[in-house]
């Protein structure tokens, strides 16, 4: 069972351009479809000998620092012929939303159906951990049952190097909350070992390692001296030449012209700089480098650049070129956000001499009994209904009753005749009346409409029951406008089917339909 979600959920026009056969935005991306993959295509997105080998020793060590066994495939890429499907995210306290875990699954599948389709090359799916954002209020809350589960602390640095032990209240609420569920047990263990690594980073790591340790996926904290040291080239171009703001400005000039609002307006510099307390944005202003309190001429920054690459890190729309730098990256599977901001950067790619990879929107899914949809069926609504406003939904509940007559259409009719009627005496006698008339018909349709509205209402008081159960169902998919996999932790979801969960989700996926699929 799946649901449409561009026409029902998302009111993005640029998204809905993008699935159009004749998109007017198709020049500013390489595809949207694993069907714009060929043989070529792959093969330009091969690394030399030495950077793979550099991302190999990176993630090595990365996992043995977390204790964790390194992932079967990754020796694959130091091989030349294998390749990554990507997504990323920020460090979300123990996932944050579930669509979180949604994007894993996305690359899962899609890494699984390459290698079906590719077998002479080599496909790894990685997640990317946003270590180096400094939105501490981004990562700090997760949502169970509608409570808000949060801590609090003032941004500083990258939020990978925080301390995990701060997080532990949150873990305390769960544990209080699943006190009586021995089914959490099992997460349990797993938040608890995470929490003792030395970096959030690590701990992020540890988890979904553990949680998806059937999988082959690989975790890559790219706040990292010697990837960045790869990065180094297009971090100078950026110092010297500001390139992301005049490609990103003139791409937005396009898509403007086509009709559309860019989502992202670039800074005339697109980097931070990571102390050891805070992510200070780097200011370019009057031909200086300001961070903070100190300024630095040009020549100065490239020495600081050359000694420390490791502080220099790349806002939201350079991060994406690093990303497709030092990896062999073919597809990038983000959110209908990250989506519309990669548009902007086609441009910034070229000037790079970076390629740029097929984009997919990330899998939707939802969780929902079969005896729930049976008593949402037996309401009268189909599946589809899920999308719709509940209010929408509980008037047309009882407009359709079989037992609640509350069609005015032949009132309506009866008034139309009537104006009709009194337009046509009006002409033979006074022409200036029909005004009048149309104010007086129309003031009478109004009354109607207030009429219907407050017997609407009176129903609703006395059919509480029904109108509770549309809501209470209606909030399983949404509330407030925004899909509960955007806000619901996977948790409760995982805890209903611990030991299929990854299986249900993956059988389920397909990131190139566009759809939200719902599994119980």
């Amino acid at each position: 069972m799946e649901i449409p979600l561009l026409e029902n959920f998302y009111k993005n026009q640029i998204l809905e351009d993008l699935f159009k056969k004749n998109s007017k935005l198709k020049d500013f991306h390489n595809g949207i479809s694993v069907d714009h993959i060929d043989i070529d295509f792959i093969k330009k997105r091969d690394l030399n000998e030495n950077q793979r080998n550099i991302l190999f020793n990176v993630l090595s060590e990365q996992y043995l620092n977390t204790e964790l066994d390194i992932p079967n495939d990754l020796k694959l890429i130091k091989n030349k012929g294998t390749f990554t499907v990507t997504t990323g995210h920020q460090l979300c306290v123990f996932g944050g939303p579930q669509y979180f875990i949604h994007k894993i699954i996305s690359i899962l599948k899609l890494t699984e159906d390459l290698r079906n389709k590719y077998t002479d090359f080599n496909f790894l799916p990685i997640f990317w951990m946003a270590s180096e954002d400094h939105d501490f209020e981004e990562i700090s809350h997760l949502n169970i049952f509608n409570n808000k589960l949060s801590i609090s602390k003032e941004d500083g640095g990258g939020v990978g190097k925080i301390n995990p032990e701060l997080f532990s209240p949150i873990l305390n609420q769960l544990k209080d909350i699943f006190k009586n569920d021995n089914r959490f047990d099992h997460l349990e263990t797993i938040f608890s070992n995470s929490l003792k690594k030395n970096t959030w980073s690590e701990a992020t790591r540890y988890w979904i390692h553990r949680v998806f340790e059937k999988e082959n996926l690989v975790v890559l904290d790219a706040d990292d001296k010697r990837l960045k040291k790869i990065f180094q080239p297009i971090i100078q171009k950026e110092l010297e030449e500001q390139f992301i703001y005049d490609s990103v400005k003139d791409t937005n000039h396009q898509i403007r012209g086509l009709g559309f609002d860019p989502k992202i307006n670039p800074r005339e510099l697109n980097l931070f700089y990571l102390g050891a307390q805070k992510r200070t944005r780097i200011i370019f202003e009057n031909n200086q480098f300001k961070i903070g309190y100190r300024s630095y001429k040009l020549e100065e920054i490239i020495n600081e650049l050359n000694k420390f690459p490791e502080k220099f890190s790349p806002n939201v729309l350079m991060r994406p070129l690093y990303q497709e730098n030092i990896l062999p990256n073919l597809i990038y599977v983000g959110g209908p956000s990250e989506l519309t901001y990669w548009l902007q950067l086609k441009e910034s790619f070229s000037k790079s001499n970076l390629n740029y990879p097929i984009l997919l929107l990330r899998d939707h899914f939802l969780w929902i009994e079969e005896k729930n949809i049976n008593k949402w069926n037996d309401l009268g609504f189909s599946i589809k209904d899920f999308s719709k406003n509940p209010d929408n939904l509980i008037k047309s509940y009882f407009l359709n009753s079989q037992n609640l007559n509350l069609d005015f259409n032949n009132e309506t009719d009866v008034l139309e005749k009537l104006s009709n009627f009194l337009k046509e005496k009006a002409k033979s006698l006074d022409i200036t009346l029909i005004p009048t008339i149309d104010a007086y018909i129309k003031a009478m349709n109004n009354n109607m409409d207030k009429i219907k509205n407050k017997l609407i209402q009176s129903l609703k008081r006395n059919e509480a029951q029904k109108v509770n159960q549309i809501n209470k169902l209606s909030r399983l998919v949404h509330e407030n406008g925004k899909l509960k996999e955007r806000s619901e932790s996977f948790i409760p979801s995982f805890l209903k089917s611990p030991d299929d969960y990854i299986h249900k989700l993956k059988k389920a996926s397909n990131p190139e339909k566009p759809n939200l699929k719902i599994i119980n």
